[in-house]
């Protein structure tokens, strides 16, 4: 099996297709999904064991305009008591503004301690409307 050296973090929103977006051979990519493209404990566990086991070394977050989960807490926590009170125990997070979250999970990542230094991590914003990847600049590694 040949080294996959990208892990890509996204929204699980159909309209998108990360290894197109950024023009990476379909199988050479790990792709992880969840509400929003979110950066959590889990999604950080599996992008370490990606890094760990199976050897990437750029890992790319993508958040999407147009995404179901820009609700406020609140708003979000409403629907998913309505809708699904007995399958989800707690509200992912919500965001208002998609290059604020992008920045603050560039953040999460670059901050936990088993991040390796040497993992380049990108972020980036796919305006849905207009086809167009727009990076969000990360915040700085050094020291790791």
């Amino acid at each position: 099996m040949a080294t996959r050296r990208f892990a890509i973090l996204t929204c699980m929103d159909a309209r998108l297709d990360p290894t197109r977006l950024l023009g990476v051979p379909e199988g050479s990519a790990h792709v992880l999904r969840n509400a929003g493209g979110r950066v959590t404990e889990e999604t950080l566990q599996a992008l370490i064991l990606s890094y760990q086991v199976l050897g990437t070394r750029e890992w790319f977050l993508i958040q999407h305009t147009d995404c179901g989960v820009r609700l406020s807490d609140a708003s979000l926590a409403t629907v998913l008591t309505d809708q699904a009170p007995t399958i989800v125990s707690g509200a992912p997070a919500s965001f208002s503004d998609l290059t604020t979250a992008v920045a603050a999970d560039l953040a999460r990542i670059d901050l936990h301690p088993h991040v390796p230094g040497e993992v380049q991590v990108f972020g980036y914003v796919y305006d849905v409307r207009n086809n167009q990847l727009l990076e969000v600049q990360p915040g700085s590694r050094v020291g790791k």
